[in-house]
């Protein structure tokens, strides 16, 4: 009868744990960052395609005789716990009377197609005062509504004094620059 003695298993070198480490963090970034694609296409995207997150411009009519100039900077909210995808800053240019605040906002599908921004503005006595935006992104285009309250002069709501929220407007991409620049 012959008897096989099993080699002694040879230890890896240490230039080889390093090199199967190192593949290993390769590849669980790789899996992070694809993961964020397929859930978050709207902030991190597929090379080529647009992201809703960044800088947008557009004019939002409150009436007739009343143009404003509505910058945007949209990104990712890292830090949010529930049900809030998008923060940024928001800037209202024109009728002498610009004014700038944050935003947080809501994702509602998975493309990013749909969303709402909740406006954290200065109120302002005897003006309209933009409160919220609910957005349809494609592409290069949101399309946006907006939610106004008309404040009186005492700082007062009244019922019988407000407008009818302004018809949709577009808002395009825009630049840090010119973001910085407006108002």
């Amino acid at each position: 009868m012959t008897t096989y003695m099993s080699q002694p298993r040879r230890k890896k070198s240490l230039r080889r744990r390093t090199i199967e480490g190192v593949a290993v963090l390769a590849a669980l970034f790789g899996l992070l960052i694809l993961a964020r694609m397929l859930l978050t296409p709207w902030d991190f995207p597929l090379p080529g395609k647009p992201q809703l997150t960044g800088y947008w411009q557009g004019e939002v009519s409150y009436t007739a005789d009343d143009k404003r100039r509505l910058m945007l900077h949209l990104v990712r909210d890292e830090n949010c716990s529930m049900a809030c995808d998008v923060t940024g800053e928001v800037k209202i240019c024109g009728a002498e009377k610009d004014t700038s605040g944050d935003f947080a906002g809501d994702v509602h599908n998975w493309r990013g197609s749909r969303f709402s921004l909740n406006l954290y503005l200065p109120t302002r006595k005897a003006d309209i005062n933009m409160r919220k935006l609910d957005g349809e992104w494609e592409g290069d285009v949101v399309r946006m509504r907006s939610k106004v309250d008309v404040i009186d002069a005492d700082g007062a709501w009244s019922s019988n004094r407000q407008i009818p929220d302004p018809p949709m407007f577009e808002m395009r991409r825009a630049s840090e620059t010119v973001f910085e620049a407006a108002c």
